[in-house]
């Protein structure tokens, strides 16, 4: 389960940027086949490729039957010729739906300088670009030659010559992955992840530098971001998604956790459930998305579920993480140090201390005290 593995992971950057990309390259795991597909493009399309080269992530996603299905390349090819049966049958052609993605979302950006033509151009290039079936003896990625457009294609005002093949969209995916609209795009992107829902323009710029001069290293326009003034003059100022919400509250208080397929259960009752999002957009980042009464409703009652100890499959151990502390404000200090970082403002210790004084047993006070603190305004912050 990605949620167990995100808690449990000693490797964090890595399940954070692995969710970043699962993201960015989104796809719907309800429409059509792609369910049967969904675990197989987390596992060996993203994570394998969450920290190496953005081309190489770019390539795998291409390619991997999760998103030829979703965005319908799979049944894309070039257009019959005029007169002919499979012409006057309606039969296939050209499909733009993933083209138009990969230029939107996945590479440039929606400012990226591209235009119609490019999309249709692109779509051209990926044309052939399939799925195999059961009755080939695989359910994998395949390129079909016989549904290649073979013409000459100008993409962003490069030729691809007559008479090419499967060539071509490797071709094209290098061309995009090292644009420097894709620099730009995907460096506003993270540092929209990592620093604001606003980014600063100096965090992006520095980014996209270490993007272009890397040869697009993920690890190393990470580094660029994480050694920018801005990274650290904002922490603590974005909201955690649903999911960033649920993993950091089950590792903050040390949770074991079972097969289950509650925590997926409690995520989509959140708004967030994986691979869940229908728009190719994904999930959003900014906090507007998610700042709403009824988000700020969900996540108090997942936090008193947590906190008193009545979220299946999930058990804590209270006594271990607050130690010895029984009276109110020995728990309310503990809480402050094991939950919140010491972070925890004057206003919501006020609160935990006020709303802990009138609770009879330690053991109560300890559930209590959880439940508010992940809860609280301070813990919803990264």
């Amino acid at each position: 389960c990605q949620i167990v593995r995100q808690v449990a992971s000693q490797r964090q950057v890595q399940e954070v940027m692995a969710d970043f990309w699962l993201n960015h390259f989104n796809v719907f795991a309800r429409k059509g086949l792609v369910k049967l597909y969904a675990a197989d493009y987390v596992e060996r399309a993203i994570r394998p490729n969450a920290l190496g080269r953005f081309e190489d992530l770019l390539v795998a996603t291409a390619r991997h039957p999760a998103m030829l299905l979703y965005l319908d390349n799979a049944k894309s090819s070039a257009p019959p010729p005029p007169g002919s049966p499979a012409a006057r049958q309606h039969r296939r052609g050209i499909t733009e739906n993933y083209a138009r993605e990969l230029l939107e979302l996945h590479t440039l950006g929606v400012d990226g300088g591209y235009t119609q033509n490019d999309v249709i151009e692109v779509a051209r290039v990926l044309t052939g670009w399939s799925v195999s079936g059961p009755e080939e003896g695989d359910l994998g990625y395949k390129f079909r030659e016989r549904l290649h457009d073979r013409g000459e294609k100008i993409v962003l005002g490069q030729t691809y010559p007559a008479g090419g093949g499967e060539d071509e969209g490797l071709r094209l995916l290098h061309q995009l992955a090292e644009h420097p609209s894709t620099a730009r795009h995907l460096a506003r992107k993270l540092c929209e992840r990592f620093v604001a829902d606003r980014p600063p323009a100096s965090c992006v710029e520095s980014a996209a530098r270490a993007y272009l001069g890397s040869n697009g290293d993920i690890r190393v326009t990470l580094r660029a971001i994480e050694e920018s003034p801005e990274f650290w003059e904002n922490r603590g100022n974005k909201l955690k998604s649903p999911l960033r919400f649920v993993v950091s509250a089950l590792r903050s208080v040390g949770a074991k956790l079972e097969p289950t397929t509650h925590l997926s259960n409690a995520l989509n009752r959140l708004g967030q459930g994986l691979l869940l999002e229908p728009v190719p957009t994904g999930y959003p980042e900014t906090a507007e998305e998610w700042a709403s009464a009824g988000s700020a409703l969900a996540r108090m009652h997942f936090a008193t579920l947590l906190g008193t100890g009545r979220l299946p499959g999930v058990s804590v151990d209270t006594q271990q993480l607050f130690k010895s502390a029984e009276t109110a404000d020995q728990i309310v200090v503990s809480i402050n140090d094991a939950v919140l970082g010491q972070s925890g403002s004057p206003r919501t210790v006020k609160l935990l201390t006020d709303q802990l004084r009138g609770v009879e047993s330690p053991e109560q006070r300890r559930a209590v005290a959880l439940a508010l603190a992940l809860g609280s305004p301070d813990f919803q912050r990264q």
